[in-house]
């Protein structure tokens, strides 16, 4: 194919993707204001082990995403919410460059086939996961990875080893919780180099990527909390209660809308390919990534994303042998009308680059529900009380400087992690009126309640007869604020 037409195929397939994450990063996600608390915290106290952020005094805590929080605030106090958008996107970009890469690698440089394996992988993620949160950070760490070890692979140089214990160690400060994926994905590697009996494999030199491997993993403990940030993801997302409060942890299941139909064609399709290729054209860590990442991503939506990350390139190396890289044989009619038409749509996908790219930046919506709610608060408030909230509000009171009861930090409020006090059972308890809502009130006495319209312990504050009054809504039934008695704003009557 001629160079030139290489080019502007380049700069539509990677525009694609970039306007589409202007489309598709719409609105910031409600973990955002957790991380937000948690990085300017760091920034401005440095590392902490007991948590500050919360009404609980003396919770120990891992920050296993300390440095995707201090990024995320940087970001966000030196450019705002346009920062954070950019930011997403940014990174989107990198993991495209980097699937554009790792299909060239291993389809001998095909071009166009390679383009759009990284397109295809792109939409699948971005329906679902390429968020304004750190396991965006994480995919491009793991595709490194891959990139590494092809590399090493075709070239038979450890030197593309060095970089996985530094990934290891990369990976354990920016987002612990997926530190185990790097030895997940580096198992199928190690399979395929050995000589097994029964099954055919590459049989490149193996011990490299043990040594590696075994490197990376004492790595992986530099950091400010040890052994425990590998530790925690295991005390934590089996607990039962977690699964009725965080949706991504549970069982996936097939539909016909979104992304479900998405995930099923691709599982379907990904499947048929493996099995009219299978004899001759397959590597053992193809099936096994596939295969891995498939149960991983039927185990739980969250795992969904590590499917569409990690099965899909292989295509690049399926179709090599069969997938044109030149017009060569294409009719004089038809190269002309690709000449003509090739440059248009260039111009086209930069002109919707710079619009679509403006509009996404203007309307990127950062507001939070409660933000009239705390906004009212604020004048008579002082930062730092104590405020009943719902699991997914605790964040964004965190980030307007309240102590919230709890907060989507889900696995900091497990008794087996914190070694105090149990809060996210209770709170569960509490929702499922197991709890007696004045005994829970006067436990804690707070200084302030915000109750949204479906949280049970809103008809209670308006039903009974208590010590504390509604001070604010938002007038649209989302909303309340209650204080206590004591704490009441001049021209409120008791």
């Amino acid at each position: 194919m001629n160079s030139s037409y290489k080019k502007l195929l380049c700069v539509i397939f990677f525009l694609i993707p970039v306007i589409l994450s202007f489309l598709c990063v719409y609105k910031a996600d409600n973990d955002i204001w957790y991380l937000l608390s948690e990085g300017r915290y760091i920034i401005q106290n440095g590392i902490y082990h007991i948590d500050p952020l919360s009404m609980h005094e003396g919770l120990s805590v891992v920050v296993q995403n300390w440095v995707s929080a201090s990024l995320l605030w940087l970001v966000f106090s030196a450019f705002g919410k346009t920062g954070i958008l950019l930011l997403t996107v940014i990174v989107n970009f990198v993991i495209c460059f980097l699937l554009y890469k790792i299909a060239m690698l291993i389809s001998k440089n095909n071009h166009i086939l390679s383009l759009l394996v990284m397109l295809f992988t792109d939409i699948a993620l971005m329906q679902d996961f390429i968020v304004t949160r750190p396991q965006i950070f994480s995919f491009v760490l793991l595709l490194s990875l891959v990139y590494f070890l092809e590399l090493y692979i075709k070239t038979d140089n450890s030197k593309y080893l060095i970089a996985i214990p530094i990934l290891s160690f990369v990976e354990a400060n920016l987002h612990a919780s997926l530190w185990l994926m790097i030895f997940l994905i580096m198992v199928p590697y190690i399979i395929d180099g050995m000589k097994l009996p029964f099954i055919e494999t590459q049989k490149y030199r193996v011990k490299p990527l043990i040594i590696a491997f075994i490197i990376s993993l004492f790595i992986g403990l530099i950091n400010p909390y040890g052994y425990k940030v590998m530790t925690f993801i295991f005390t934590s997302f089996f607990d039962k209660q977690m699964h009725s409060y965080i949706n991504e942890l549970n069982v996936y299941s097939f539909g016909l809308r979104g992304l479900n139909l998405l995930a099923y064609l691709v599982i379907a399709c990904t499947m048929l390919c493996y099995t009219y290729f299978r004899k001759g054209n397959v590597r053992i860590r193809y099936i096994c990534l596939y295969f891995g990442t498939m149960l991983l991503g039927l185990m739980s939506i969250k795992g969904l994303s590590h499917f569409f990350l990690l099965s899909i390139f292989p295509f690049a190396y399926f179709f090599k042998d069969i997938f044109p890289t030149s017009l060569k044989g294409v009719s004089k009619p038809i190269i002309k009308t690709i000449s003509i038409l090739l440059p248009v749509v260039c111009v086209i996908s930069i002109i919707s680059f710079i619009g679509i790219g403006i509009y996404g930046i203007k309307n990127f919506d950062m507001n939070n529900d409660a933000e009239k709610v705390f906004n009212e608060l604020d004048k008579y408030a002082t930062k730092g009380q104590t405020i009943y909230t719902s699991f997914n509000d605790g964040g964004y009171a965190e980030f307007r400087g309240y102590k919230p009861y709890i907060d989507p930090r889900a696995e900091v409020f497990l008794k087996i992690n914190n070694h105090k006090e149990d809060v996210f059972l209770e709170n569960y308890q509490l929702n499922h009126g197991i709890i007696d809502y004045k005994e829970f009130i006067d436990k804690y006495n707070f200084d302030y309640l915000l109750v949204s319209y479906d949280d049970k312990i809103g008809n209670y504050l308006s039903n009974e007869n208590t010590d504390y009054y509604m001070v604010a809504d938002d007038l649209a039934g989302r909303f309340s604020v209650y204080a206590r008695k004591d704490l009441l704003p001049q021209g409120i009557p008791s």
